[in-house]
């Protein structure tokens, strides 16, 4: 009985020893995973009954305000799938390519030609889809070329969003005869702008700290010089900045619609007694009146030709009759 008893006490602390090791073996496994995961960037798996793993959700990235990066529950969501799919090693690179592709600053133009059966009509309904996409007319000018052809031109502002929207519906008006879309990438100088600003306001802000630390006339001078000029630099890139942001929130579309009417019927030439005799009495009158502005003229503007001219020839008539008289 006692050396059953010993044995059973050994067998109790074998199983001990072996759930222990069994208990710090897992967790080095579930550590190395854990390490793993961190390294590479993706999310942590845990070791389930059926031997699969059971992908625990990616931390959120958290995006700085006003930064460049995307929305960060896109980002995280991204995060989250590339990692479940098992690649982990070009999730970011694949969330770097769409926020950049997403945060691009582009200036989207477009240029319609269209031919329109109703001038006015086509004109109403590019106003009401212009404005019921957000944007506004810009610019409208009508001509009337002849009986044969009338344009309006129009210059749309409507929300970079809606672009695509509102040009595709004014495509539709008519037979389009000329389509050209453009874009500008003003990206790099947004960016630069920006930067740029950033640095001059922590600039302007030093300036005022010395300003106000100023003993002598002459500092207080210096200072508020390099204030002022650093203030007109400052308001010259908000400016540009400004007009940069316009350009790329609101897209211009500028569409010429033109309508075709009928050519005139020309009567038949004929030997009309009426219009040839109007016609003379025109040409008479029109040469009276080119004889009148001619003599004007030679008398006001050539007044000092003539009489100099006039002076001279008395002067000489007198002189001979002088001496003829003489001679008698």
């Amino acid at each position: 009985m006692k050396m059953t008893g010993t044995l059973a006490r050994a067998a109790v602390a074998l199983t001990a020893l072996v759930a222990v090791a069994t208990m710090f073996a897992g967790c080095g496994l579930l550590a190395e995973r854990a390490r793993h995961s961190n390294d590479s960037g993706g999310t942590i798996g845990v070791l389930s009954n059926g031997g699969d793993y059971d992908m625990a959700e990616a931390p959120r990235m958290e995006m700085a305000e006003g930064s460049y990066g995307g929305e960060a529950d896109k980002d995280a969501a991204l995060a989250t799938s590339v990692s479940a799919s098992g690649d982990t090693s070009g999730a970011l690179d694949i969330m770097a390519s769409a926020q950049a592709a997403e945060n691009r600053k582009v200036i989207k133009t477009a240029d319609l030609n269209v031919e329109v059966e109703n001038i006015t009509s086509a004109q109403k309904q590019v106003q009401d889809l212009v404005e019921a996409a957000g944007g506004f007319i810009a610019d409208l000018e009508v001509q009337v070329y002849s009986e044969t052809r009338t344009d309006a031109t129009i210059v749309a502002r409507v929300p970079s969003a809606k672009f695509r929207e509102a040009y595709d519906a004014i495509k539709q008006l008519g037979d389009v005869k000329r389509d050209h879309v453009g874009g500008q990438d003003v990206t790099e100088e947004y960016m630069d702008l920006e930067s740029r600003i950033a640095n001059k306001l922590v600039q302007e802000k030093r300036l005022r700290e010395m300003f106000a630390q100023a003993k002598t006339i002459e500092d207080l001078l210096a200072v508020e010089r390099r204030l002022t000029e650093v203030r007109g630099e400052i308001e010259s890139l908000q400016g540009r900045l400004h007009y940069l942001k316009d350009r790329v929130g609101f897209s211009t579309i500028t569409i010429t619609l033109y309508q075709l009417g009928e050519a005139p019927v020309e009567e038949p030439e004929g030997w009309k007694i009426g219009y040839h005799l109007k016609g003379a009495f025109n040409g008479l009158v029109g040469a009276i009146r080119g004889l009148v502005i001619a003599l004007i003229y030679i008398l006001i503007s050539g007044a000092v030709v003539w009489i100099p001219l006039l002076l001279i020839v008395l002067w000489i008539r007198r002189v001979v009759r002088r001496r003829r008289e003489q001679r008698q």
